[in-house]
């Protein structure tokens, strides 16, 4: 394994040296998610590429298809390459990756942005090239999300729940809201539940399961948007669309269209273009001193941005603004989709 890993790295570092010249006067912009398979991580990885060709940088997106080991190497791997040349928007794979990604970041002195995944003690402000850590109230989008499916459902009835990675913090957050809102309607039942890893496949094998023990549930909590659609694929392989609802968060255009068709009940968007480019223009005007991140206050150095949450009700204008045309973002806004900070 170690082997694999350092080959890889070593691959990396070549093909750096292949484009390093063509970009001899510009700024390598680092991008470390999970999967372009991931629709989510996928237009993630646009707004990336839209925001470098808007000032004239190199684009690095490096996917670690689920493994911490590899998410740090390919970091590492850039800042040997390009130094201080180098500003990062990265999606830890899991919330202790964070510690050795910062470590790394620091000790090269590249200014960095993360999102969604960091251990509660770690705190942003005593490193001072972590420009911010930015995350959406996942307890708040769980909650949205079942409250959405519980009205569709009558207010009564069986669910079953997929879960994200359960070392990831915003499955922790999201499966939390799930259970305020069962606790406020005492009519829902949540009859299973179980991880899906916030894959497809894993969600559509373990929907068929949840299926054969409980043919009358209800309705299906998903922590993503990729698991609801994996769950929706068994439940109309089962002959059930319509009949079993599906929610998720993530605002992918194939759950837009599930919700159009009724077969989804709501997903929230967590704007993954505006994410992909923001998080690289507050590194990029840290670097070039446009803010000074020891002199930022803390409120805007750890915070929630705004989500947008779609139901049956608004999705043909979501739709509009989000599938059929490109969100429009002002990158020198930085602060443009700030709701407050993380406590």
């Amino acid at each position: 394994m170690r082997k694999s890993f350092a080959l890889m790295t070593l691959l990396i570092a070549v093909s750096l040296s292949a484009v390093f010249a063509q970009n001899a006067s510009g700024v390598f912009m680092g991008t470390a998610i999970r999967s372009l398979e991931n629709p989510y991580h996928a237009v993630w990885a646009r707004g990336a590429q839209a925001y470098a060709d808007s000032v004239g940088g190199f684009t690095v997106i490096q996917t670690c298809e689920g493994s911490s080991e590899k998410q740090l190497n390919d970091i590492k791997a850039l800042i040997a390459k390009a130094g201080k040349n180098a500003v990062f928007n990265i999606d830890p794979n899991e919330s202790p990756n964070v510690i050795p990604i910062a470590k790394a970041c620091e000790a090269a002195g590249v200014y960095f942005v993360t999102w969604w995944n960091k251990p509660d003690n770690i705190k942003v402000t005593d490193y001072p090239h972590w420009v911010a850590h930015i995350s959406f109230s996942g307890i708040d989008a769980g909650e949205f999300m079942a409250n959405t499916l519980f009205k569709k459902m009558g207010g009564s009835g069986k669910i079953v729940a997929l879960q994200g990675m359960l070392a990831n913090s915003v499955a922790v957050d999201r499966f939390q809201g799930l259970q305020n809102a069962i606790a406020k309607n005492p009519g829902i039942k949540l009859v299973a539940y179980d991880a899906a890893d916030w894959e497809r496949t894993k969600a559509f094998e373990k929907m068929k399961s949840f299926l054969v023990a409980n043919p009358d549930v209800g309705g299906v909590w998903a922590a993503n948007d990729d698991m609801a659609l994996g769950a929706l694929e068994a439940i109309r392989a089962a002959g059930l669309a319509k009949k079993v609802l599906v929610v998720g968060c993530d605002g992918v255009g194939e759950m837009l269209d599930a919700v159009k068709a009724g077969e989804a009940a709501g997903t929230v968007i967590n704007p993954a273009f505006w994410q992909g480019g923001i998080g690289l223009a507050l590194g990029l005007a840290a670097k070039d001193g446009k803010i000074n991140v020891k002199t930022t206050p803390p409120e805007k150095r750890a915070f929630y941005a705004k989500a947008v949450e779609v139901t049956q009700d608004n999705i043909d204008k979501i739709i509009a603004e989000f599938v059929k045309g490109t969100p429009k973002y002002d990158w020198s806004d930085l602060y443009s989709n700030y709701v407050g900070p993380i406590k």
